[in-house]
């Protein structure tokens, strides 16, 4: 996995037939934005039903919000128009592009790739979405064009399963895990994702959210369906290590991203990315400020195994380490409310004398922390 200069603006791209519901999942972008700076390029920029409470200025081909993202209509030169806000002072912290529901979404790969090569734009998730509620009654030809666009998707999405029996919907589940298999497969419904499997940014505080009430949550049952887990440590991992449990963690998670130093260069801060199968390793554009590695992965519940995933990660630290530490104490795993459990090496603190545990090994393993919480999001 070949590190790669940092490009400026991720892109994400929505593939789907008609009626899938690009544009519900275009509008919970925009308006679940949750701070995110974002650009949407759509087709029929008349189907994007837009609060008027939430509209700055409007112009012929674009709409401003307040909170900061754009609607812009999808014309000819698209590359032109990414590359335009990739370019200003105030560049977007994302671009999102809505492709034409005939259209095949691989068919924006010469612009993204001449992006890419411009140093302006990369491409950091293809989104897919199917209607299986309709996707019986098709045409052959419909249905094969639909199974074919999907496998190129790195996260494909079987909306509208409420509108569609569970016979219905594991027969397409099960097509499609043969069809697409490197594709991330989740089920939905109104399109409705957490953003942070959209969205690769590292910036962003990945603390445990406050949960909220029933109320809040209306439709959205995230926290009942995913959950997102988390390991820090302050010592370089190793590179070879890393790359192996990356090549595992599809089976684990739908995306995973990371803030890494490597025992090879741990002056250099290193950008992981992992969404569906596909997974990116960036260098950092600017001064390294990071001093520990951290890396978040999202799952769905009964995918993501918290214990697999610590073992795994210990494994990452350099060979002599690994073997010194698993004769260190084991953590504490304490409840919190709300399901929510912090793993603690605290114990070991006060007696790692008594117990024979250096004082560096017991530094280390103190400095290691791992969580894991639901994935919930505040309306």
């Amino acid at each position: 996995m070949p590190e790669r200069p940092q490009c400026a603006l991720p892109v994400v791209t929505i593939g789907g037939f008609l009626g899938a519901g690009k544009t519900t999942l275009v509008n919970a972008i925009l308006r679940r934005a949750d701070g995110r700076r974002i650009v949407v390029f759509v087709n029929d920029f008349g189907a994007i039903n837009i609060d008027h409470a939430l509209v700055e200025t409007v112009e012929q081909d674009r709409i401003s919000l307040k909170n900061g993202c754009v609607c812009c209509s999808l014309n000819d030169d698209l590359v032109a128009g990414v590359a335009q806000f990739a370019r200003s002072d105030a560049a977007p912290d994302a671009v999102v592009i809505e492709c034409s529901g005939v259209a095949d979404p691989r068919a924006l790969d010469a612009s993204l790739d001449a992006l890419e090569a411009a140093g302006l734009a990369r491409l950091c998730t293809r989104l897919y979405l199917l209607d299986v509620a309709c996707f019986d009654s098709l045409p052959f030809e419909d249905s094969e064009h639909i199974i074919d666009h999907a496998a190129a998707s790195d996260v494909l999405l079987l909306n509208k399963t409420d509108l569609a029996s569970a016979e219905q919907v594991a027969a397409i589940r099960q097509t499609l895990e043969v069809a697409a298999p490197y594709s991330a497969i989740l089920e939905t419904q109104q399109a409705a994702i957490p953003p942070d499997i959209i969205f690769d940014d590292h910036s962003r505080d990945h603390r445990p959210t406050d949960f909220p009430s029933t109320d809040d949550r209306r439709d959205n049952h995230w926290g009942e369906r995913y959950v997102q887990w988390s390991g820090q440590t302050e010592e370089p991992l190793d590179r070879r290590r890393f790359e192996e449990f990356a090549r595992s963690l599809p089976k684990q998670c739908v995306r995973a991203k990371g803030l890494l130093r490597f025992s090879d260069d741990p002056q250099s801060t290193v950008l992981f990315n992992l969404v569906g199968h596909r997974a990116t390793l960036d260098m950092s554009n600017g001064p390294s400020t990071q001093s520990a590695s951290l890396i978040v992965a999202i799952g769905e519940k009964g995918m993501l195994d918290a214990a697999h995933m610590e073992a795994s990660f210990l494994a990452l630290l350099s060979p002599e380490l690994t073997t010194e530490l698993k004769h260190c104490r084991k953590p504490d795993i304490r409840s919190a409310p709300r399901t929510n459990h912090q793993l603690s090496r605290d114990q070991g603190r006060s007696n790692s004398a008594s117990d024979g545990t250096s004082p560096k090994l017991d530094s280390i393993s103190r400095s290691m922390a791992f969580r894991v919480t639901r994935l919930c999001w505040r309306e």
